[in-house]
């Protein structure tokens, strides 16, 4: 049996939490090993029991996400970090990256966009959906500031380079399909193609190994 991915949970609204915990327990990989209503609740509870994953609620008593966030990291390299908040802009992405977290959701992200991204940062070591702007993760990526773990450099066609300088231009599926004189079917099956070579959940992820990679200049 594959082993469950044990999470932490730091949120001050009961009702969030319980709701958050409750679902995550539900699920077949996943198990809450600690709840917390505070960032320092949470640390203390994290000696000698770290876990997998924690979700932590941007705005909390005592301490923000951000400044646990970054109190997680110089303790525990392991632990993937996930912030949740109702904002959803680039500042508090670049703000979330820069502590040291491996992602961020929306707290009105459905149950299974968060169990994708507990998912993904376990996998990849990352997680960005695609309302994220890619250009500007690309750029966190080329500097240093976020370094995703893929499986290692990988090969790819001429027609999958184009769709990937593509795609690190913000361009649709559809656009894509027009400059390549190829169906927005066919380029979406390009694109699935290229995430599973390189094991990226979304096109950020494919953003992302461009960039570090120097596939494309950002």
């Amino acid at each position: 049996m594959k082993k469950k991915i044990t999470i932490g949970v730091a949120e001050d609204q009961r009702i969030y939490r319980d709701g958050l915990v409750a679902m995550l327990n539900d699920t077949d990989n996943c198990k809450v090993t600690i709840e917390a209503e505070s960032g320092v609740e949470l640390l203390l509870k994290m000696k000698g029991n770290a876990p997998d994953v924690v979700l932590l609620d941007y705005r909390m008593p005592e301490m923000n996400g951000i400044d646990v966030a970054k109190k997680i990291r110089e303790k525990y390299d392991n632990v993937k970090i996930l912030l949740l908040s109702y904002f959803d802009n680039q500042e508090f992405v670049v703000r979330a990256v820069e502590c040291g977290a491996n992602g961020y959701l929306s707290k009105d992200d459905e149950p299974e966009e968060i169990l994708q991204a507990i998912e993904s940062s376990v996998e990849t070591g990352y997680y960005m959906n695609d309302r994220t702007s890619k250009c500007l993760i690309g750029e966190l990526v080329r500097q240093g500031k976020v370094v995703p773990s893929f499986d290692g450099a990988v090969e790819f066609s001429r027609v999958e380079l184009q769709i990937i300088k593509y795609i690190c231009q913000e361009k649709s599926a559809s656009e894509i399909g027009l400059l390549l004189y190829r169906s927005k079917r066919t380029i979406d099956g390009y694109r699935a193609g290229i995430m599973k070579k390189i094991g990226a959940k979304n096109v950020v992820g494919i953003v992302m190994y461009a960039a570090k990679h120097k596939l494309v200049e950002l």
